[in-house]
């Protein structure tokens, strides 16, 4: 088994049994589909209409949060109780620690965030008259966009919580998400016109959440080990 792996799977296991974490993500989850299906139903009138531009307008903001949330504490929880000085005794690197790090938090990321597209569908069918249409590229948006953005989310997040103190991560994080979801926003209205779905958004939304993903990776390879230290509290 990789060192990757275990990493990967330890974050996984302590992310699913931190309750905290679970029902702030579920709160998150149900309560932004319930709204925008309220809000698409009320707009559009009791027709069948088209609702794979509300699922990616709500989908990616809630993949944010839900990066930053399962992430919030999964490298400062190593600098309050003292343990991440051993893990920088561990024969691995920095960049191979975040790494695992950040996967292993955003797996649950991404599973509540497909509970999330479910319930908005879910809920726009119970109030519709007729089932809400399904756009083919919700398939690539899901698979391929909303993770990359998760990681991106999380990989920024875990980057800084390495990086800095207890005081400036708290103040970073939200800056990172809301510039994150500002930055979104800023794409579809280019490109699409607002929310819509359309190939050309989901590749640019692709290519720049890799980009970020990339940045977000060559900051945690150039954090120093000694640096880490002298952040701990």
């Amino acid at each position: 088994m990789s060192t990757f792996t275990v990493i990967a799977g330890r974050e996984i296991h302590i992310a699913l049994r931190n309750r905290g974490i679970i029902i702030t993500a579920l709160i998150f989850a149900v309560w932004f589909p319930a709204l925008s299906a309220v809000g698409m139903v009320a707009a559009s009138g009791e027709g069948a209409v088209a609702v794979s531009g509300v699922v990616v307008a709500i989908t990616l903001p809630v993949a944010i949060l839900m990066g930053y949330i399962f992430c919030s504490d999964a490298f400062l929880r190593e600098k309050r109780d003292g343990s991440i000085e051993t893990l920088l005794c561990a024969p691995v690197s920095l960049r191979h620690l975040w790494a695992g790090k950040t996967a292993g938090v955003a797996i649950p990321a991404y599973l509540t965030t497909l509970l999330s597209a479910v319930l908005t569908f879910a809920t726009a069918s119970a109030m519709l008259e007729a089932p809400p249409s399904l756009d083919l590229l919700l398939i690539p948006h899901m698979l391929v966009v909303v993770p990359v953005w998760i990681l991106t989310a999380a990989g920024f997040i875990g980057a800084a919580q390495l990086a800095l103190g207890m005081r400036e991560n708290q103040i970073l994080g939200f800056l990172f998400i809301f510039g994150f979801i500002f930055l979104i926003s800023a794409l579809q209205g280019i490109i699409s016109g607002g929310a819509e779905i359309s190939a050309a958004a989901e590749a640019a939304l692709a290519a720049a959440g890799v980009a970020l993903l990339g940045l977000a990776r060559f900051i945690a390879g150039r954090v120093s080990k000694e640096r880490i230290v002298t952040t701990i509290p």
